[in-house]
């Protein structure tokens, strides 16, 4: 008898372990499926949330761009002040008055007689052509002596052109050492070109090089306008020459 309760009571305690289990196990079901809904909705609540939050702003940026729009509202007629310069006098005052030019068409016919026209100053002296065949007799013995001039004057031109030689005859004074110079130590060169004239006389004289002082320059100038020359003769012609003289200008002179 003690083995069949031992038995029975065994049994019961099995079936009653299965049976909670299978509460627990349709408990936690239930559970997990609520909370997956309440997940779920939380989820699409916040998107809603978002997508309307999202609206506003897109509707505030459409508001603040439309004023943009309207903006070029410019009052551009300010410049049209400038029309009452237009009030000036007409321009019928600077026409000169009309003219009356009656003063001789009404004498004439007054005297009865035709208005004779009066000499101008081209008339008047019209007759001063006939005076020239009178001057003109004395003139002819006078160009007879002047020919062989104005012949040799044309001529002498086209001979007469200065040819650059290398030596001249001629006797040029030492020049002077300005005083001046010698107390500030001024010395150079100074080249002179000077043209020698058919007779002899020294025609021309430049500064060709100047020695970097001015009184040295016109001192050298001085000395060839002092000196005298032969004329230069080529195949036994005199003929102009130009040449170039040196003058240097040392403190050991």
């Amino acid at each position: 008898m003690m083995l069949e309760r031992a038995m029975a009571t065994a049994g019961y305690t099995a079936n009653d372990a299965a049976w909670r289990r299978r509460i627990v196990v349709a408990l936690g079901a239930v559970v997990a499926a609520h909370v997956g809904l309440l997940a779920w909705v939380s989820a699409t609540r916040d998107r809603t949330l978002e997508r309307t939050v999202e609206a506003p702003a897109i509707v505030a940026m459409l508001l603040r761009n439309e004023p943009e729009v309207a903006a070029p509202a410019v009052p551009a007629p300010a410049a049209v002040v400038a029309a009452p310069q237009a009030a000036q006098p007409p321009a019928r005052s600077k026409l000169p008055p009309p003219r009356l030019k009656a003063p001789r068409s009404s004498i004439a016919p007054a005297l009865g007689m035709p208005a004779t026209p009066t000499p101008s100053r081209d008339t008047a002296r019209s007759p001063e052509p006939t005076t020239p065949p009178v001057a003109a007799t004395p003139s002819p013995a006078a160009p007879a002596t002047n020919t062989p001039a104005t012949a040799a004057e044309h001529t002498a031109p086209a001979s007469t052109t200065p040819k650059s030689v290398s030596h001249v005859d001629c006797d040029i004074p030492k020049p002077d050492y300005p005083d001046v110079s010698k107390r500030r130590n001024e010395s150079g060169t100074a080249i002179v070109r000077f043209v020698v004239g058919l007779s002899g006389h020294i025609e021309t004289a430049q500064l060709q090089k100047s020695s970097g002082y001015p009184r040295l320059d016109d001192a050298a100038l001085s000395a060839v306008h002092a000196g005298a020359c032969q004329p230069y003769r080529e195949n036994g012609e005199a003929v102009r020459a130009a040449y170039s003289e040196s003058f240097v200008f040392g403190l050991t002179e």
